[in-house]
């Protein structure tokens, strides 16, 4: 009900006053929200990323008792450690103290706290990209207060309520959505735009128009045929999707819901990644995952074959290469009666 309500009063602030519409599928939104707060759905979910991840020693979920499961009450394994939330605050109320003290303990302890940030950010980027693009299974909802370091070393990943996956035929489409993103191919960011909006039609649309902003939009962020921005810093993927919904929503333009929510949640995982590592570049790590997860070669990319060279052996991110990622896992989700 509450969320009836605040779609209907931004319909109809968009209508009568900035003579816009909301540019994603409401119903759909509604229900992905709606499910957060159902602990049989998130004790599902749980078990099907613990299995999605099995056999994986950096990334963890917690056991879920599955008799004690319940529409309210959800019992969960203990695990020893901190919140990542929590423990930025604290290292952030060490520096102060350590701030006090003039010279090298200073300059010690800032490098062990960016080194520590540094390696949670290679972390969640890296399951980030198997739920998006092995999995196509994906958290919805990942931030700091979610995730806690454990003593093993390993991060452990909580509230599972809020999930996503594409429909098979939109999960490839998107991938080359991303990729002309990256690479500045405006053409094919319209294309996928295009195909992605369930709007009803619109014959008075100014397509013209709508891809002149596009075209301006995408120029203001990656440069078309390589994988940087025009000042040469990482990609803002999150800023420049932002400002697509804002046309979308001048030209009355909907995104599908599982294609809505997709975009919410990279939004949300972005931020966090940028958040414990400000220089990680996003954009050039993702290049092996789709190598990897969707058999990408040169002549599927808008790049050319030495960019793409460059490019693949440049990347701040990657894949383990030992022999025991290769290995298939198997994978078996505990059967819960009644989810």
């Amino acid at each position: 009900v509450d969320t009836t309500l605040l779609f209907e009063a931004l319909d109809f602030v968009g209508s009568m006053l900035l003579r816009t519409s909301q540019p994603f599928d409401k119903h759909a939104f509604n229900q992905a929200l709606q499910k957060q707060v159902d602990l049989k759905w998130e004790a599902y979910n749980l078990q099907l990323f613990a299995s999605n991840f099995y056999g994986e020693t950096d990334i963890k979920f917690p056991s879920v008792s599955a008799s004690l499961v319940t529409d309210a009450v959800m019992v969960e394994s203990w695990i020893n450690g901190k919140v990542v939330q929590d423990i930025f605050t604290l290292l952030d109320t060490n520096l102060m103290e350590v701030e006090r003290k003039a010279g090298d303990a200073l300059e010690a302890f800032s490098k062990e706290v960016r080194q520590q940030k540094v390696r949670l950010a290679k972390i969640v980027f890296d399951m980030n990209m198997k739920m998006f693009l092995r999995d196509n299974y994906v958290h919805g909802d990942l931030h700091g207060g979610n995730l806690m370091a454990a003593d093993d070393g390993s991060l452990t990943v909580f509230d599972a309520g809020l999930t996503c996956r594409l429909a098979e035929d939109v999960a490839q489409p998107f991938g080359y959505f991303l990729q002309a993103m990256c690479t500045g191919n405006v053409d094919r960011v319209v294309d996928k735009l295009i195909f992605f909006n369930d709007a009803p039609p619109n014959p008075k649309m100014d397509m013209e128009a709508f891809k002149a902003e596009m075209h301006e939009i995408v120029g203001r962020y990656a440069v078309k045929g390589t994988m940087n921005s025009p000042d040469g810093t990482p990609i803002n993927m999150g800023e420049m999707v932002g400002h697509f919904m804002q046309v979308m929503q001048k030209y009355q333009m909907r995104l599908r819901g599982d294609v809505a929510v997709t975009v919410m949640t990279m939004a949300i995982s972005e931020s966090l990644i940028r958040q414990l590592d400000p220089d990680f570049d996003l954009v050039r790590s993702s290049l092996p995952y789709f190598v990897r997860f969707r058999s990408w070669s040169a002549t599927q990319t808008d790049l050319s074959n030495e960019t793409w060279d460059t490019e693949r052996s440049a990347t701040n991110g990657g894949l383990p290469t030992d022999k025991a990622y290769e290995v298939k896992k198997v994978r078996q989700v505990t059967t819960m009666a009644g989810v």
